[in-house]
């Protein structure tokens, strides 16, 4: 059996349609690797504020090189919205009706996934999308007198507008300018006043979280928990604030700190929440994986990979793990299915040579490291395991076949 998807394919693949309106590579400025998700990612936060239009172009392709990876797919979320002033303005001001739409609901799904992937990713770009509305509306409000407000006042609005502002928002600034401390010590003031606890609670466990203080991190998590079960059902709660994955969060906190069985129960209690929420399964399957429960890990791993059908990464683990438990064809269907929901995705195409490799298919072998070479970045470490294998393989096959 051949590798399914070493040809781009002619339609978009499924995973680029959830990111959005398909977008032309912007070119890269002193890199020239292009298969380098990092260097995509790196040019998207360089040209955030000055041209959002490329950088949710170079979001849309780091997240195609590397679907694993959270940051991209956070921050072309947040390069969409500074692209659409006037949308960026209603979900700042906290327009209902804005937050309710369709157009933000598929903005707040990239998020979302982003958040599956990695529950603790620092949302670095927050801050900076915080910035430009308070510049725009500053310079709308000027040139609708017929002044030009200079830098200083710019810069003046916006210490005016923080300074101004209850202490949920100084925390959500000090959050984006890294300074945790003082995030925490501003999010514990606004417990007091705010409406939404929930909401409160949650952010500090994050940080408490990103600081690996994980005692803290899962009793204020435990705490947003209560207040989420209380709140009533016509609140609005965005995606990435939701029982499930609150609980998922606490659960990879566990079993980051080692604690094995408690990480287990959370994650069964995620799904308690929504029995739909994939992560859950794929780190119950990979956790029964450990204990060498096949049984179980092929059940979860098979449950997450139905639920997340157009979730590149989630086929490439479960082919992983078909392989690893030596159920070798269905690990090539599997991770088939990966390289056809997105051709650029390189991980896939290396573990399909290892898999043929196994069941002695050399010439598929060979054309799944050659796939991996042509997609892999050249600083992936896996390109010398690729490089060699491709050398003996060729050699194997030169003389197997000599006439």
């Amino acid at each position: 059996m051949m590798v399914v998807a070493l040809a781009t394919a002619v339609s978009r693949p499924a995973f680029a349609q959830r990111l959005g309106p398909a977008e032309e590579r912007p070119r890269l400025r002193d890199v020239t690797d292009t298969n380098d998700a990092q260097a995509y990612y790196n040019l998207g936060l360089a040209a955030f504020e000055r041209d959002p239009e490329t950088a949710a172009a170079a979001f849309y392709w780091a997240a195609r090189i590397n679907p694993a990876w959270a940051e991209p797919l956070y921050a072309r979320r947040a390069a969409l919205l500074m692209k659409d002033k006037r949308m960026m303005a209603r979900v700042m001001e906290g327009d209902r009706r804005a937050l309710e739409s369709p157009e933000v609901k598929r903005l707040d799904s990239l998020q979302f996934r982003a958040l599956m992937l990695s529950p603790f990713l620092y949302r670095r770009l927050d801050r900076r999308m915080f910035v430009a509305y308070i510049r725009d509306d500053a310079i709308r409000r000027a040139r609708s007198i017929g002044q030009d407000p200079s830098p200083t006042e710019l810069e003046f609005n916006i210490e005016r507008y923080l300074n101004a502002a209850g202490p949920g928002m100084r925390a959500w600034a000090y959050y984006g300018d890294g300074n945790f401390t003082a995030a925490l010590a501003s999010y514990a003031q606004a417990l007091d006043r705010s409406r939404n606890k929930a909401y409160v609670r949650l952010e500090r466990g994050r940080i408490f979280g990103m600081r690996g203080v994980t005692d803290s991190a899962v009793a204020e998590m435990r705490l947003a928990l209560e207040e989420l079960r209380k709140q009533d059902q016509n609140e609005l709660v965005v995606l990435y604030d939701s029982k499930a994955m609150t609980q998922y969060s606490i659960a990879t906190l566990l079993e980051g700190d080692g604690n094995v069985d408690g990480a287990r129960e959370a994650y069964g209690e995620a799904l308690q929440e929504d029995l739909s929420y994939y992560p859950a399964h794929m780190r119950l399957g990979l956790l029964a994986l450990g204990k060498k429960d096949t049984a179980t890990a092929l059940s979860e791993m098979a449950l997450a990979a139905q639920l997340a059908a157009g979730e590149p990464h989630i086929r490439y683990v479960h082919g992983y793990v078909l392989g690893v438990t030596h159920h070798l064809p269905e690990a090539v269907k599997e991770l088939n299915t990966a390289v056809e929901l997105e051709p650029y995705y390189a991980l896939p195409y290396l573990l399909l040579g290892q898999v043929h490799e196994m069941m002695s298919h050399g010439p598929e072998a060979l054309a799944s490291y050659q796939a991996f070479l042509a997609r892999a970045a050249q600083t992936d470490a896996q390109r010398q395991l690729a490089t060699e294998r491709v050398a003996e393989i060729k050699e194997i096959l030169q003389t197997t076949f000599k006439p």
